[in-house]
């Protein structure tokens, strides 16, 4: 996978409800401009509930316009969802078996060190980042941090939305 054509997604797994249609159609308008202007062919979501859900199903929504992209799953490990509401479970498996390819980034049980691997896997993969960041101490924040540390280009949705 070539770097300069990857983009990956961080974000919060907690959405206000009445945010998250737009922070759905900036994902959009973000992945189009990537499209577009850079080439970009390749999307990274981590799996999580939130943020990541919306932007996985935002990449299998614009696969219908855009064929040639990928939607990659970088999982922190096989049990991610094992404590998850059924609801959220089903939509997760629902995206799984809809990705081009899943990567599990660790073998071991659910962990704080799982979560920060596959972030980091996430960071080093990529160039470019859309984020949807407010909390500086979170593990979006920690992904951010060092995707910025790296040089990657980001587009935090939060920013656009709260500034």
């Amino acid at each position: 996978m070539e770097r300069t054509r990857t983009c990956f997604f961080t974000g919060h797994r907690k959405i206000a409800a009445d945010k998250q249609k737009y922070v759905s159609e900036k994902i959009k308008e973000h992945i189009e401009k990537l499209i577009i202007q850079y080439d970009v062919k390749n999307f990274i979501c981590g799996g999580a509930i939130g943020f990541d859900t919306i932007a996985a199903d935002t990449v299998l929504e614009m696969k219908k316009m855009y064929p040639h992209i990928r939607l990659f799953l970088y999982l922190p490990c096989r049990d991610q969802s094992k404590l998850w509401l059924n609801d959220d479970k089903e939509k997760y498996n629902s995206i799984l078996s809809q990705a081009d390819e899943v990567l599990y980034v660790t073998d071991g049980t659910y962990s704080n060190e799982c979560m920060h691997k596959r972030n980091l896997k996430m960071v080093q993969d990529s160039f470019f980042c859309i984020a949807f960041c407010i909390a500086e101490r979170s593990g979006s924040g920690f992904t951010v941090r060092n995707a910025s540390a790296a040089g990657k280009k980001i587009f935090n949705i939060a920013d656009e939305l709260y500034n």
